[in-house]
């Protein structure tokens, strides 16, 4: 079905007395919209394809503490995910060296542990997203990019695309990277930026070798600023530096960015690397398997100091 025809039969809907249309960009509020109903009157756009990107996703299973604030700051997390169902608890240094006997303690006074985390492929969980939203009625076009939004006399959007226009009631901008640009041509602003991180891939860890279940993630802001995990038999270390960062695309992202990388810089995220090491001394016996991966995130705050 092309953009046109799907914006006429959307209009004949209308004149018919039915919920004015809807356009959404993103998966997810695609996918939610559809379970609260609007499935029939949802459409969304992707400027390439549904799982275009570089980086995979893991959720921490330890969040360390190494001062009392940082423990006034876990212990709200943890009244936060109680009160939405989550399985969720504080623990000590014994519990966490139990199911975590490599990692350095050394400063650590207690950790946040989610027992229910784990780690998913992306692509996995965006194309059963895209099942669900579509046995909702929702319709998935690719390879649409909008090239602008603006509003009408009526109070309508009107969102342009390479492929034709479509008038809506309410837009979501779930550009990502590209938020910031998209929102101005609604001569709106959004106070984002992207940051680029860096992650390094270990070879296969002689330690791993006899494990039979894989060790929790360990989020150490405080000195890795990032994760440690296990990923099969090698180790993986994924730095957020929190001083000397790098952000990107000041003015905007390319519109033909999908999955670019960008070169490593060693001297920024060394610090950074020398205490995961630290922490974790099993992973220094082995050499990185490659080059560190360097990808850009969107985060919705200033550019860092």
């Amino acid at each position: 079905m092309s953009l046109e025809q799907e914006n006429c039969d959307v209009q004949k809907k209308n004149r018919q007395g039915r919920h004015c249309r809807r356009w959404r960009f993103g998966l997810r509020p695609g996918q939610t919209l559809g379970h609260e109903g609007w499935g029939e009157k949802t459409v969304l756009l992707e400027q390439a394809e549904l799982t275009s990107g570089s980086t995979s996703h893991a959720c921490g299973s330890f969040r360390l503490a190494y001062t009392e604030d940082e423990m006034d700051w876990l212990r709200h997390t943890l009244s936060v995910g109680r009160s939405l169902g989550f399985n969720i608890e504080l623990v000590g240094l014994e519990f966490i060296a139990e199911k975590h006997p490599y990692y350095n303690l050394e400063g650590v006074i207690g950790a946040l542990y989610t027992p229910d985390d784990g780690l998913v492929a992306p692509s996995n969980v965006t194309m059963a997203m895209a099942t669900g939203a579509r046995q909702k009625g929702v319709k998935l076009f690719r390879q649409f990019r909008a090239t602008n939004i603006t509003q009408n006399d009526a109070g309508e959007w009107v969102v342009e695309t390479e492929q034709g226009s479509v008038i809506c009631e309410h837009v979501v901008n779930a550009g990502g990277t590209y938020a910031r640009q998209m929102v101005k041509w609604s001569d709106l602003q959004l106070p984002m930026t992207s940051m680029t991180h860096h992650y390094f891939v270990t070879e296969d860890v002689p330690g791993f070798k006899d494990l039979d279940t894989k060790l929790p993630v360990i989020r150490d802001d405080k000195l890795a600023s990032g994760y440690i995990r296990m990923v099969q038999k090698k180790g993986r270390i994924g730095i957020y530096e929190k001083e000397n960062s790098n952000s990107v695309w000041h003015n905007e992202c390319p519109w033909e960015y999908e999955n670019w990388l960008f070169e490593a810089d060693y001297d920024r995220v060394m610090p950074w690397l020398e205490n995961s090491f630290e922490r974790m001394p099993i992973l220094p016996t082995v050499q990185p398997r490659r080059s560190p991966t360097v990808t850009p995130s969107a985060r919705s705050s200033h550019l860092p100091s």
